[in-house]
Order: C-alpha cells, then structure tokens, then sequence
C-alpha cells in the first residue's frame, strides 16, 4: 500500500510529528520525496519508524529513550489500490499490536482490528529482511553492491541476481559451496587432504593391514617356543655378566684406593717431621710483604719531603712583586681593554665630520628642486606622517585596483550580454511530457516483455515437438486421442498390486507343482530303471511275491480238502477255477513247488529283492502324487482363469486396455507422462497466444506512442520499434540534459551579469570616493590640483627620500658627539690612574696605558709563582709526618710477626713461613685423603690393607682386564639375546594378545563411518550448487532483457549521457554486463570508478523493481544517505533518475545534506517532487 501520511506520535525524538506525502495547494502530490534532517534531528529514528510500523516494533526498541516503552506509537495513513485510505496504527507489545483508526477523526475504528488482508497488504507477504533488502537501499549497501561488481567484474548472472533480489556475494556464495564440497571430496586422483578420499585410503590401508593380522593357532605355537628359549638364554647370560660387573667393581675399587693410601701414608710422615713448627696463620706470609712494603715507601716519602721543603724555600727568596699595580688592576685592565674602542671612536669622529658636510649640501639641493621658494624646514615639515603615509598609499593602491576591476568587469558584462544574445533564439523544443510519458511506459511495458517475437517462434517450435511427441506417445499407448485417455480410470497402485499377487503367488504355486512333477518324473524314471537293473541279474522275488505265492499254495489247499476231503464240490469243477491247464492235485503241487522255491530264492538274494521291493513301491507312491499333481494343477488353471476373467472385466469397466498388472502399471505411468505432454501443449498454446496478444498490444501501444510524439513507425516488428522508441528517448533525456543545462547556464549568466554591474556601480562610487580624498594633499605636497595619482605618488616618494635624508643627517651629528665623549672619558681616566700610582700626568694615555699593562702582567705572574711555592712547602711537611708515623706503626708489626714464628730477625720469617706452610698443606691432604677413602670405598681402611697385602697394581689391573674382556664378550652375547628375545616377543605379541586385527577392524568402520557421514553433506552441497547456479541462469535468460533494456535508461541519466546504454556481452562463456559510452567504445564494469559502479548498481536496483512493480504495487522505494559521497553534478543527474522511477511509485529519499534540497530544486525544476524537515 502506498504511504499517505506518516503519524510518530510517540517514537524515539519525535512526539506528535507528522509527514504529509499527499501534497497541498502549493506543492502538488508527488510520488518523489526529499526528507532532510539535520545530524541528531531523528532521521534513523524515522526511518525505523517506516519499518516498524510495517512489521512491528521490536522487543527491544532503541527508539524508547524519550517516550517509556508501553507508550509507543506509530500511525500511517495509507492508499489501497482503489486508492481509498487506510489508518492503520502501531503499538509496542505482544501478539498483534496493529489496528485501524478512521482517518477522518483519528478515533479508533469499529472494530479496531486489523484484518490479515491488510497485514499482507502492508508487509507485501515478505519478511522484514526480505523488504529491507528488496525496497531499502542506504549508502553502505550501495557502496556494498559497485563494490562486488567491481569484484565480480560484472558477471551478468549473478549481477542480475544480486540487484533483483537486494542480496550481496552470490559469487562468493557458489564459490564457498564448491571450497566446502572439495573439503569433503575432490575427485582429483592425488587429492588425499579431503574427508571422503583420506576415508578411502584409510579403509583400503587398514583392510590390507587386517588380512595381514589373522594368524593360525600352530604359527602362534611355534612363536611361543621361541619366546621362552631366547628368555632363558638371555637369563643365562644376564647372570653371567652380572658375576662378572661386581668382580670387576671390587678390582676398580682396590685399584683406586692403592694410591690413595700410599698418599695416606706420605701425608702423615710429613706432619710427624714438621711437629715443632708453629702454626702460623694463612696470611702470614702478605702480612709480612705488606708491613715490609708500607716500611719502605714511608723512608721514601720522608727523603722526598725533605728535598721539596728546601727547593721551596730557595725560591721564594728570588721572587719580586709590585703591589700597587695588583691593588690597581681592575682599572689598568678596564683602561687596556678601551684601547680600541677609543682608536675607533677618533676614526668614526672624523668620518662623521664628513658625512655631515656632504648630507647639508645634498639636502640643500633636493629642497631646491621640490621648492625652490621654500625653506628646508618648512619642505621637511610638509612631509606626510607615517599614518598620513599609509592613509595616501591605500588611496592610490585602492584606486589602482578599482581601475583595473572596473576594465575587468566592463569586459566581462560586454562578454555575457554577447553571449546571451547568441543564444537566445537557440532553443530547441521540448516533447509533450505526457506524451513521453505514454512513450516511457510503452517502451518499458514493451521492453519487460524480452524478445517476445523469438519466445513466439520458440513456443511455435516446441509446441510442434510436443504435439509429436504426444502423437508418437498416444501410439505407443494405442490410444487414439488425449481425451480417451483422460476418459480412463487408473487403478490404485493397491488394487494393481493385489491383483499382482495373487496372480503372482499362483503362479509361483503352479511353478512350485510343475517343478515337484517334474522331480517326480525323473525319480520315477530312475526307480524303473533302477528296478529293470535289479530284474535283470535273475528273478526277482519278494516278500510279496512270495506272500501271494503262499496264498496261491494256500487257496489250492483249500480247494482240495473241499474236492477231497470235505467233498463239498468237484474236484474238475474247483480244479479248472484254480489252474485251468492242470488238475487240481497236479496245480496244488506246482503252487507248492513254487512257494518253496520262492522261498530258498528270497532266502538266497534278500538284498537284491528288497531293494526291488523299495522300488516298487516308490514307484506306486511317485504315480500316486502325479495323480494329485495333475489334479491340483488343473484346479490352479481353473482358480487362474477365473481371476483374470474378473480382471479384464475390471479394467474393460476402468475404460483401460487389458494388460497384465505389471504392464498395466507401466500403462498408467506412461498415461501421466503423456497426460503431461498433452497439458504442456495446451499450456504452451495458451502462452503463445498471450504473447501473440501481448506483441499486438505493444506494437499498438509502441505506434501510438510515437505517433503521439510526431514520430512515424519504421517498422511494424517490435524490435525495430523499441530500438526506435530507445533511441528518441535517449535523444530525448539528452536533450532534456542539454536544455536543462542551457537553462542551467544562462540563468547563472543573468545572475552573473547583474553581479557585476552591481560591482562597477560599487567600484565607480568607491574610485570617486578615493580620487576625491587625494585632492586634498596637492597643495601641502606643492603639486598642481589636478595632478594624476602616478605624480602624487613620485611626489611622495621625493619627499621621503627628501626626509631619509634630514634623518641621515640628524643621526651623523648624534654619531659624532657620541664618538667625541668616549675619547675625553678616557683620557680623563687615564690621568686619574697615573695620579694614583704616583705617575707623572701622562701626554701620550695610549703608551702609559700599555706600560702599566705589561707591568701588572709581571706581577701577576710572580703572585701566582709565590703562592704556589707556599702551597708545596706546606704539602712537603704533611707528607714528612705522615711518614715518620707510618714507620713506626710498621716496626712494631714486624716485631710482632718474629715472636708470633719464634725467630730473632725478620730475615728468618721467610723460612719459617715456608715450614708453616708444608706443615698446613700436609694436614690438609691427610684430611682430603680420608674423604677420598671413604668415597672410594665402604670398607674400613685396615680391611683395605689386608686386602692389598698380596697384591700389586700390575696383577689387579691385569685381573680387571681380563673381567672387563669377558664383560664386553658377554655385553655381545646379552644384546644378541635380547634381540632375539624382542624379537620373539613381539612376534608373539602381534598374533597372542596383540589388538592388530581388531585396531584395523576398528579404523575401518570409523573410516567407513566418516566415508557414510560425509557423503550426504557433500551431495547436499553439490546439489546446492548447481541449484543456485541453475537458478542464476534461469533468472539471467528470463530477466536479462527487459532488466538490462530498463537499466540503461537510468545509467544515461545517472552519467549524464556519458553511457549510453547496457549491453550483455556473450561472447565468453560466461556472459558479462558491460556498458556502451557516448563516443561507442564499450568498457566492462572492472574499467569503471567506485562512485561509477555505484550509480550502476543503483540502476539496476531500480530496473529490478520496475519489473516487480506488479507483483508488489505501491510499495516504497526508501533510500537513505545514497549521495553522500556523490558531487553536485553527479547528484543531480541520480535525483533526475529517481524523479523518472517515481512516475511508477513512492520514492523517499532521506539525507542530512541541506545543500542536496539546492540541487534537487535546480535539477528537477518544474518536475514534481516534495521537500520534507525533521
């Protein structure tokens, strides 16, 4: 729904505020709205309250830091697409929070809900993101959106799609799925780091490794035996070589005691010898050096101070000093250091007496020439003070400068009127607005349409390939017509299924009978000709057999007790019913000798006659069940007949032709295949007329259109009309530019001209104001009154050198007095100093000045050679009684040292130190040797003695090779064993309670796990791939025209006509957007600048949403701060373009920028939009 009025009466800033959109009596209703808003002035507050009026204040709200947050509100008046208007207000809270009000009096309306139509209505059935992203645009999602075509270098696919859908980073969505599918497969041969080809090696690996693990129970035996033969072994050898490391220890340990006892013994003879000696301290030795050294440096110091006392006094005597000369030295020395200054001073004197002479004759003759009838003084008077001086100067520099500003003006003014005459009547006209509106709309309603004229031949096209695959399809049912086969009733898949099994399980019944018939054919077959086999060795006699012999004999008995004995009948008569061909006697014999004989047969071949027995009756059993068989196999039949009469009756009902199920399965999906191509025909003959009534319609529309413009159709094909239509009005925006600009430049003309001549008016009052102050300084400057500013100004400058001059003079006379003081006060001094010294008064100041210099300099130096002398004398006789005390202190420590050692001399403390030290070193090693004992050994040392009484280094050393020879033989034996050992061991670990094969086992069902887990993400993300990639070309060869056609209209207008057009470049595989400029070169989008690829961006958002207009009318366009990065020039030429989008739909533009409110109204002129304050 369109936006009416905008009601914060309680959000964020805002209390009671309103935004009118409808218009008034002096600003009429635009579509085009400027909302400014200074910084702090609540422009984000009323942007959200756009949204959040839409779909809902959220939970938590940044806009309650005014208003509490159960107060807040936000109210709407919106037009429907009648264009009657809808209140609708907005709470903050939960469950629904919209609800009506009346629009003529603010009450809430009856009843105050709001209906889910009017949610829609307001949401456009999207989601918030989803309407941000698709009708808001701010400066970071512009700057956003030329930057990915900057990236993607204007791929057009993905270009289309990004500006279409407000979505960013398509390309590096698809790029992302194709790096994540590789992570898990890369069908690239050496490709190992991916999940699914690591899990593959790995089960290939750990399969290999657990076929390689399964051992048998002997090979397990065998390993068994080894292991425990190399662990005896190896015991074997370790007890050997541990016998041998002690014997070894014992033989180290002796030998390295040996020594330390010999050392023992040494250590403690020497302190029997020494016993008598003293024990001295450590230092004693430095002690003595020290004191003997302090001894001798003190008699060297006291002879040197002696010498250095007398050399003193000697020449004190000589010295000779004038004390006079030193009381008066500050002023002999002030007086000497003058000398010069009081030589210059006499020169300077005279050359000033000099200067003064020249200066008086000089200024006697300019005064003649500026004056002659005037005096020096009066001329000298006449000269303008410093600020008269600056006063003048800026009277003559202002009047230069407004001289040379009113030529330049009156220059400038004769250039404008010129050329404003020139292009006066060089206007081109402009076309009918309405009419290019008319125009405009024809051609994008025209141009949304693509290539119609080809998406009709294609339909004409495809619609022959289906009808004949619909005629080849409906033969292949053996169905004449579609509407024979929609006439068909399918059956269910059940009652198909059912009907199936049950012929199924039939069959399979009859099958299981043949089969078992069959069975019994062959059996039977081979008990006859196993019975045959048996028959014919001889005769073959049974139980049986012999049994009815038996009867046979028996029922002959019968007969002849009834002929014979009981005589019941006749003996002919019974005779011939029981043997015809004999007499009854004679046939009773014979049946008699046949059971007998049967009998010894049976007895002799009981084998072969029961197994002639098991035949024969196998064999009456087998004809027995193929007697059951063969009945049970015509009930089947019977049973199978019935079912598929009732089957085809059920399908002859259905309309459907009698098939077997599983043939009538494959019918009916066949029957859906073919329904579908019929539908697809008849769809794609109800779009072929549509777009043939939709060409009509646009090459009517497009005719009328430039008729109405005083343009005649070149052609009829809609093409050819669109390319007519493009072209004027992209010669029309241009014109529209240039006629703006024009107008543009001589309204800045008009405004310049009237500038200026305000500026000559300014300037002739201000040269008239200067002129006229200067008239007042000829006469006191003695120049006529009308006197040009060039001779006022050479006048001034005569004048001031006039008065350098008497100023030159002035200064000399001062110079030269001053010069004349400094010589009579030194020569006053210097007749002062000489009187105090007792000299006669001096005629030459100079040389008594110098005299008494040199002699003060004497003096001086026979001071400083006196003090320096009493100095030294006095150091000489603090070092002569230091001396003396030091050697006294030194005396009495070396007498203390000769007591401390017992000797008579200090001569003898050497000796006697050197025995104190032996005697100190030997108890030190004695002490050292017992430690080492110890350490060395645990044994006490008596036990060491014994130990070694027998035995020299040479047999304990010649022992212990021997030891460590066979240790290393062993050393060998022992890393063999082990090895073998290990080796066995490990052996028998791999196959005993090894978890080889169980591991691998293991590693191939997790490898096998990993492999099943990530195929189905990898799938997922290839299908993802090729779906969007599916989509973004479907969306390019559907959009593509009419986007692209839509876009270049508003990038001319953004450039300023420096591009021309948009052009889809498909010459590379991928296709790609690029851009046509005015002089026909054609430039990708990577050739293009930020703000550039900016503007484009923003062009093709807009042509995307001028192809959606339909699906989501009124909706806004809200764009905020988009040119703030954009010059006046470039701004101008956006807000045009949004003026032209606005002809189909709200557009609002929100900015803090004043000065953008000055460039709309300088671009858009006449054209209707609407200025709004925050």
């Amino acid at each position: 729904m369109k936006l009416a009025r905008l009601l914060l009466q309680a959000f964020g800033p805002f209390t009671d505020t309103e935004l009118d959109f409808t218009g008034n009596a002096d600003h009429p209703a635009s579509n085009f709205h400027l909302i400014y808003g200074p910084n702090e002035a609540g422009k984000s507050s009323a942007l959200r309250a756009m949204m959040d009026l839409r779909f809902g204040i959220p939970m938590r709200s940044p806009d309650d830091f005014v208003h509490s947050t159960n107060q807040l509100r936000i109210a709407g008046v919106f037009l429907d697409d009648q264009g009657e208007p809808i209140g609708l207000v907005r709470r903050k809270g939960r469950g629904s929070t919209l609800s009506r009000f009346d629009v003529a009096t603010g009450q809430p309306a009856s009843p105050p809900e709001a209906g889910r139509e009017q949610e829609l209505a307001l949401t456009g059935g999207l989601e918030r993101t989803e309407f941000e992203a698709m009708f808001g645009l701010n400066h970071v999602r512009l700057r956003a959106g030329g930057d990915l075509l900057l990236k993607g270098e204007g791929e057009l696919g993905s270009t289309l799609f990004e500006a279409s859908a407000g979505t960013r980073g398509i390309a590096a969505i698809l790029a992302g799925l194709e790096t994540d599918a590789k992570s898990l497969y890369n069908p690239h041969g050496r490709a190992q780091s991916s999940i699914i080809n690591e899990a593959r090696r790995q089960l290939d690996d750990q399969r290999h490794l657990w076929k390689a693990a399964l051992t048998r129970p002997n090979d397990w035996q065998a390993l068994n035996r080894s292991h425990e033969q190399a662990k005896e072994a190896l015991a074997e050898v370790d007890k050997a070589l541990e016998t041998l490391h002690r014997c070894e220890n014992e033989l180290t340990e002796l030998r390295t005691v040996a020594p330390l006892l010999r050392e023992h013994d040494r250590a403690r003879a020497e302190l029997q010898y020494l016993a008598d000696v003293p024990d001295l301290p450590e230092n004693a030795r430095e002690n003595r050096l020290a004191a003997e050294q302090v001894l001798r440096r003190a008699e060297q110091d006291l002879q040197g101070a002696e010498l250095e006392l007398a050399r003193c006094a000697g020449a004190l005597t000589t010295l000779v000093i004038e004390a006079p000369l030193l009381e008066h030295a500050d002023a002999i020395e002030r007086l000497a250091a003058n000398l010069e200054t009081v030589a210059r001073s006499r020169l300077e004197g005279r050359q000033q007496q000099a200067l003064i002479k020249q200066t008086e004759s000089d200024l006697s003759t300019n005064a003649a020439r500026i004056a002659p009838e005037q005096g020096l003084d009066t001329i000298v008077n006449s000269v303008p003070s410093a600020a008269d001086r600056v006063a003048l100067d800026a009277h003559l520099e202002a009047i230069r400068l407004l001289g040379e500003r009113l030529l330049g003006h009156r220059s400038r003014a004769k250039e404008l009127t010129e050329v404003a005459e020139f292009n006066k009547d060089d206007a081109p006209p402009l076309p009918d607005p309405e009419a290019r509106q008319r125009l405009g709309a024809a051609l994008r309603n025209a141009q949304s349409l693509g290539d119609i004229s080809r998406q009709i031949v294609d339909l004409d096209r495809e619609i022959r390939e289906q009808d004949s695959q619909l005629n080849q399809a409906l033969s292949d049912l053996g169905i004449e017509t579609a509407d024979e086969l929609r006439d068909a009733r399918p059956l269910l898949d059940a009652e198909i299924s059912s009907t199936r099994q049950v012929l199924a399980n039939l069959d399979q019944e009859e099958i299981r009978l043949n089969d078992e018939n069959k069975r019994l054919a062959e059996d039977l077959d081979q008990q006859r000709l196993r019975q045959r086999q048996l028959a014919a060795q001889g005769e073959v006699v049974t139980a049986e057999t012999l049994r009815l012999t038996r009867e046979h004999r028996d029922t002959g008995w019968g007969l002849i007790r009834q002929a014979y004995v009981e005589r019941t009948h006749g003996a002919d008569e019974l005779g011939r019913g029981f043997d015809p061909e004999r007499q009854l006697p004679e046939a009773f014999e014979t049946a008699q000798g046949e059971s007998d004989r049967q009998a010894d047969l049976l007895r002799a071949d009981a084998a072969r006659a029961a197994g002639y027995e098991e035949c024969a009756a196998r064999i009456e059993a087998m004809d027995q069940r193929r007697l059951e068989l063969t009945k049970e196999l015509t009930q089947l039949s019977a049973q199978h007949q019935t079912i598929k009469g009732d089957w085809a009756k059920q399908l002859t009902a259905a309309r459907l032709p009698v098939l077997e199920p599983e043939a009538l399965r494959e019918w009916q999906a066949a029957r859906k295949g073919v329904l579908g191509i019929a539908n697809r025909v008849a769809k794609l003959v109800v779009d072929r007329d549509q777009s043939q009534t939709k060409l009509l319609e646009a090459v009517t529309a497009l005719t009328s259109a430039l008729q109405g413009i005083g343009q005649t159709a070149q052609d009829t094909a809609l093409p050819s009309l669109i390319d007519q239509a493009d072209r004027w009005e992209r010669s029309a925006t241009q014109a529209e530019v240039k006629l703006h600009e024009r107008a543009k430049a001589d309204k800045q003309r008009r405004s310049d001209l009237e500038k200026i001549n305000g500026l000559i008016s300014k300037a002739e009052s201000e040269l008239l104001e200067h002129e006229t102050a200067l008239q007042t300084w000829h006469a006191r400057l003695f120049l006529p009154s009308e006197s040009l500013p060039d001779t006022v100004k050479a006048r001034l400058d005569e004048m001031d050198d006039l008065a350098r001059q008497y100023a030159a003079l002035s200064e000399a006379r001062v110079r030269q007095s001053r010069q004349d003081a400094v010589v009579e006060d030194f020569a006053t001094q210097a007749t002062t100093l000489a009187a105090a010294l007792g000299e006669p008064v001096p005629t030459m100041t100079d040389d008594l000045v110098d005299r008494l210099k040199r002699r003060l300099t004497a003096s001086r130096e026979q001071e400083q050679q006196r003090l320096a002398l009493t100095r030294d004398s006095s150091r000489a006789q603090d070092t002569k009684r230091k001396a003396e005390s030091e050697l006294g202190a030194q005396t009495v420590i070396l007498a203390g040292l000769c007591a401390a050692a017992n000797v008579a001399a200090v001569v003898h403390l050497s000796e006697r130190e050197d025995s104190a030290t032996r005697k100190r070193l030997a108890q030190t090693a004695l002490v050292a040797q017992k430690q080492q004992l110890a350490q060395a050994s645990t044994r006490s040392e008596d036990e060491l003695r014994e130990r070694l009484a027998d035995q020299d280094t040479i047999s304990i050393d010649s022992e212990r090779e021997h030891c460590r020879s066979e240790i290393t033989r062993l050393e060998h034996e022992q890393a063999t064993a082990r090895q073998a050992e290990e080796q066995a061991r490990h052996a028998l670990e791999a196959i005993d309670a090894s978890d080889t094969a169980a591991k691998a086992r293991e590693a191939m069902e997790s490898a096998a796990a990993r492999y099943r887990s990530a195929i189905r993400p990898w799938a997922r993300l290839k299908l993802a791939h090729a779906l969007l990639q599916n989509a973004l070309d479907r969306f390019r060869e559907r959009a593509q025209a009419p986007m692209v056609a839509a876009a270049s209209t508003y990038f001319s207008l953004m450039t300023g006509g420096r591009y021309q057009r948009l052009v889809a470049d498909e010459s590379d595989d991928k296709p790609v957007l690029r851009a046509e400029r005015e002089d026909g070169a054609i430039i990708g989008v990577e050739a293009m600048s930020e703000g550039t690829a900016d503007q484009l961006y923003l062009a093709l958002r807009m042509a995307a949403l001028e192809l959606r207009r339909a699906s989501h009318p009124q909706m806004p366009l809200v764009l905020d701060d988009v040119l703030i990065t954009s010059d006046d020039e470039r701004a101008a030429n956006i807000l045009r373009a949004l003026e032209r989008f606005s002809e189909g739909g709200q557009v609002m533009l929100f900015t803090h920028h004043r000065h953008l409110i000055e460039v709309a109204r300088s671009a858009l002129d006449a054209r209707p939009y609407a200025v709004h304050s925050l």
